[in-house]
């Protein structure tokens, strides 16, 4: 269930982690597929770290194209919107709401869409990140 972190659910191996781009003919159904997930994979690196872990640990990372630029979308710090581009971002909103950084500290809250205000303590020997 999205909105819920599952702990059950999250995979933990010794595997290393490897990526090939797709080296064969694919159909247009797959070069769509692929394309989708590629984007989504991007968008994930593009994002502040907290909010990516946050996405991942809910299970919220369905995208959608974008056709005109997302609320608060700066085009000094990200550049002119080009609407002949493909853009996509993700279908569900986070807002950040707080950000509080100490020596050795960071803290972040969020406003997730309809899920809720979530906050991300990150500290050099853990991070905490609950529902608030």
């Amino acid at each position: 269930m999205p909105g819920v972190i599952d702990p059950e659910t999250i995979n933990v191996d010794d595997l290393p982690p490897v990526w090939t781009p797709v080296q064969w003919e694919l159909t247009d159904e797959e070069r769509i597929k692929e394309l989708e997930e590629q984007a989504t994979a991007s968008l994930l690196w593009s994002a502040d770290a907290p909010e990516a872990m946050l996405r991942l640990l809910l299970s919220e990372t369905e995208i959608e194209r974008a056709y005109e630029p997302p609320p608060n979308y700066d085009p000094e710090a990200q550049g002119e919107w080009d609407d002949s581009l493909v853009t996509f971002q993700f279908r569900r909103q986070v807002e950040l709401l707080k950000v509080e950084r100490e020596p050795g500290r960071l803290y972040v809250e969020y406003k997730f869409s309809d899920l809720g205000y979530w906050g991300i303590e990150i500290e050099p020997d853990g991070v905490n990140i609950a529902r608030i």
